[in-house]
């Protein structure tokens, strides 16, 4: 009688993003629900890699307008990459 070994392998990977330029705001997301780091839109279209010269913005953004500027919601732009 041969017995037979079997070995599972699992392989967790996590990916950490270092913003070292840009300013991250903490403000409240009424769509997450919740407090949430936001950034400006130039920032975020460098982080999902969106051109400048594209004038839509993704939908799955949370877009805030503030008077000083738009922000966006960290949580739904790490989600749309």
């Amino acid at each position: 009688m041969e017995v037979r070994k079997r070995t599972e392998i699992t392989v967790e990977t996590s990916e950490v993003m270092v913003l070292r330029r840009t300013r991250v705001y903490r403000a409240w997301c009424t769509e997450c629900g919740r407090e949430v780091d936001m950034v400006g839109v130039p920032d975020a279209r460098a982080i999902a890699g969106v051109s400048e010269e594209d004038p839509a913005r993704p939908a799955k953004w949370h877009v805030y307008e503030e008077p000083e500027g738009a922000l966006v919601c960290m949580d739904s732009l790490l989600k749309s990459i």
